[in-house]
C-alpha cells in the first residue's frame, strides 16, 4: 500500500472513531493546502463574478432567505466538475464514502456540496441537516479553506452533541468535521476579522 493511500486511510479511520466515541469526527490537513489555496481562488472567483448567492433556510419545497438565521453566500459544485481543485475535492471524498461504506455498512449512494463564504459578522444560527420532511442526509462534512486562521479570529463551530460538553472547532485550512446530519446540533459564529470560507457537504442514502 502507498504511503498516500495508507495516510488517507488513518484520515477516514480517525474520522469514523471519532464520530463512534464523540458522535463527531475532525481530522487536519485532509486538503493539500495547495488543493485548499485553490479551492479558496475558486470562491473568491465565484463571488467576484456575483454567482456567490444567499443561502435560504429549508429544503427545496420549501426555502427562503432569513438574513436573522444564516447569512453566509453559496454555490453548489457540480460532480461534473472540470475545475482541477474540485475534481482533487470530489475524488477525496467518494474515496471516504467508499470507505465508510466498505467498513461501516453505511449504504451511502450520493452526496452534494456547495461552497459557503461568511462574509465578517455573519453566521448560521444553532441547527441540524436534516429535514423534517426529507429524510435522505446521513452525515455531515464540512471542510474548511481558511488561511492562517487564529483563535482570535474566532468563527468557531460549535457542536452541541445530545450528551456532552459543547464543543468549538476552529476553521483551520484543510481540516474536516464529520457528524450525523439528523443528530447533531451545530452553529457558526461570525468572526469580526476575516471572512470564513468552506465546502459543506452531505451523504445520502
Amino acid at each position: 500500500m502507498e504511503e498516500e493511500e495508507i495516510l488517507e486511510r488513518n484520515q477516514f479511520e480517525e474520522l469514523i472513531q471519532g464520530l463512534i466515541d464523540n458522535k463527531y469526527g475532525c481530522s487536519n490537513d485532509f486538503i493539500l493546502p495547495s488543493t485548499v489555496i485553490g479551492l479558496r481562488d475558486t470562491i473568491q472567483i465565484l463571488s467576484e463574478s456575483g454567482k456567490m448567492k444567499l443561502a435560504g433556510v429549508g429544503n427545496s419545497t420549501i426555502n427562503k432567505q432569513d438574513n436573522e438565521i444564516r447569512g453566509d453566500k453559496i454555490n453548489w459544485i457540480q460532480e461534473s466538475s472540470v475545475n482541477p481543485f474540485e475534481i482533487i475535492y470530489l475524488k477525496k471524498v467518494r474515496k471516504f464514502i467508499d470507505h465508510l461504506n466498505k467498513t461501516c455498512f453505511t449504504s451511502i449512494k450520493s452526496f452534494e456540496s456547495h461552497y459557503s463564504n461568511y462574509e465578517k459578522m455573519s453566521f448560521y444560527k444553532r441547527h441540524v441537516d436534516q429535514f423534517k420532511n426529507e429524510k435522505g442526509r446521513k452525515f455531515s462534512i464540512i471542510v474548511y479553506l481558511n488561511q492562517d486562521w487564529q483563535d482570535e479570529d474566532e468563527g468557531q463551530l460549535s457542536l452541541y452533541p445530545e450528551s456532552g460538553n459543547v464543543q468549538n472547532i476552529s476553521p483551520i485550512g484543510g481540516r474536516i468535521v464529520f457528524f450525523r446530519s439528523d443528530e447533531m446540533e451545530h452553529e457558526v459564529h461570525p468572526s469580526s476579522t476575516k471572512e470564513r470560507k468552506s465546502i459543506a457537504a452531505w451523504f445520502k442514502n
